[in-house]
């Protein structure tokens, strides 16, 4: 055993359990960001109206702009959740959550290691290199964590099943299916996951029905949901539209092109993507069905960054198997050696000092609305708080043209007064010639005065910094009543 080959096993499980340790306070360090995601306003909108109205909003209410005729939005029970546990606990209880998630899948990637026979060392050596996984994923609060979560305990249940050869369990599949494609569009990686089993184990000659018939299932139940085949429509339409005004689409190259992402993030995951390499090829890896996740998974995230989340997680759940293989075969046992280990281990122990108190010093319940803005940053990464309050003080009200990455926060705080332009839900509510106009006149190409002619609004709300901010302020008709370093009113002026 890989113990005895490190020294005493009272000394290596010193040593592990301070490397736990440390990856715990890493990981929990990088879950740390409360600087609140623009789509959490959104879900509580969502859940605010379905409480309160006691009756399934089938029909947007947010915006003023015409709409589909039916709001088919995926993450519906993510609202219908979130905002009870918001009224009742504020900021606190949303980050809570996001902590026991986040928390939970990095308990089923470990699951997942161990059931591949990894080592504890081997399983918290590559939690710490994947450490940045979170920082991508985990801000507060995304209905994403809800497909994280899902998406590990599905690669656990079928490693489980595929190693053990006991079909049971994969039947909790098809119930997890049943929320899961409630709460957020990824229950598709769940699927896809099951069918690449199914593609894997049949050309490795093993068990293919198993598969099927799990997969048939947890398909079928996906119907379960308030929009029926209505949903499937959409995640058509979705998956295959164009999406280049949202950064997490982009691939990792065109990223570092636009600064999207530093030297840092680009380096980190060209390290992660040599190190599961290195390992694959080093301890001989042929498992086909983890194999090929593995690439195609890997294929998604270099094309779109949203994925590159997905990529870490499996890293963290394969790897470490093929890391107790490598470290197994190294000369690790002398008495001499072994008297290291306790010193390591203090020497870790000391290390996780520092993340903890990384995290304690973020007020890591905190969810933030506001910040100034910095050189560099995008308008969606700050709330008009400001221009909010003076909307509420001089009770001003009507159809609010805004920033993109604005609009949801402006329909959790001020409606009924006000209804927006677009927002983040944009592909489950507006038809594509009206989004395509909307940024058209935010990024001022083409006829850019288009949508401020076919739907007039009676108050407009800008970054300073935006392109259609130096054309609203040139315009007859418009007063800016409001201004700070991130925002600018306009009301309509007679």
């Amino acid at each position: 055993m890989e113990s005895e080959k490190l020294g005493t096993p009272a000394g290596s499980r010193l040593l592990e359990g301070a490397l736990g340790l440390m990856v715990l306070a890493v990981l929990l360090d990088a879950m740390g960001r409360t600087k609140a995601d623009p789509d959490l306003w959104g879900y509580l909108a969502f859940g605010r109206l379905f409480w309160e109205t006691g009756a399934f909003p089938y029909k947007d209410v947010f915006s003023y702009v015409p709409t589909l005729p039916l709001w088919v939005y995926h993450e519906w029970l993510t609202g219908v959740l979130f905002y009870p546990l918001y009224q009742a606990l504020g900021g606190a209880g949303l980050q809570l959550f996001k902590y026991a998630i986040g928390l939970a899948t990095v308990a089923m990637v470990y699951l997942t290691a161990r059931e591949r026979g990894a080592s504890l060392l081997s399983t918290a050596l590559v939690l710490f290199f994947i450490q940045l996984f979170p920082v991508i994923g985990f801000s507060p609060v995304r209905a994403q964590v809800f497909t994280y979560c899902f998406f590990v305990t599905t690669v656990y249940l079928l490693e489980r099943a595929r190693i053990n050869q006991r079909w049971g369990g994969l039947w909790l599949l098809v119930p997890l299916q049943a929320f899961w494609c409630n709460l957020h569009g990824g229950f598709l990686a769940g699927l896809g996951l099951i069918g690449l089993y199914s593609m894997g184990e049949g050309l490795s000659r093993r068990p293919l029905w198993p598969y099927l018939r799990v997969m048939l299932a947890a398909g079928l139940v996906t119907l379960v949901n308030p929009y029926g085949w209505e949903y499937w429509h959409y995640l058509w339409i979705a998956i295959s539209m164009p999406r280049p005004q949202i950064t997490e689409w982009s691939s990792l190259w065109v990223a570092y092109q636009k600064s999207q992402i530093g030297n840092f993030e680009l380096a980190y995951t060209l390290f992660i993507i040599g190190f599961a390499g290195f390992l694959a090829v080093r301890a001989r890896w042929r498992e086909l069905s983890p194999i090929l996740t593995l690439c195609l998974v890997l294929y998604l995230g270099l094309k779109h960054l949203r994925h590159l989340t997905f990529f870490f997680l499996l890293v963290g759940a394969y790897m470490p198997a093929l890391l107790t293989r490598c470290l197994e075969s190294l000369p690790w046992g002398t008495s001499r050696s072994s008297r290291l280990w306790p010193a390591m281990a203090l020497l870790l122990a000391l290390t996780a000092l520092l993340p903890a108190y990384k995290f304690l010093s973020k007020h890591p319940l905190r969810l933030e609305t506001s910040h100034p803005p910095e050189a560099g940053s995008i308008p969606g990464q700050y709330y008009p708080v400001g221009a909010v309050a003076y909307l509420d003080c001089h009770r001003l009200s009507g159809n609010l043209l805004t920033e993109f990455g604005w609009g949801e926060y402006l329909i959790w705080t001020l409606y009924p007064r006000c209804r927006v332009a677009l927002d983040g839900r944009y592909e489950t509510v507006y038809p594509p010639r009206v989004a395509q106009n909307f940024f058209d006149f935010i990024n001022q190409k083409g006829n850019s005065r288009q949508f401020l002619d076919d739907y007039p609004p009676d108050l407009i709300l800008l970054a300073p910094r935006s392109k259609a901010f130096a054309l609203i302020s040139s315009l007859p008709g418009w007063r800016q009543v409001y201004a700070d370093t991130g925002s600018a009113l306009f009301v309509r002026h007679p």
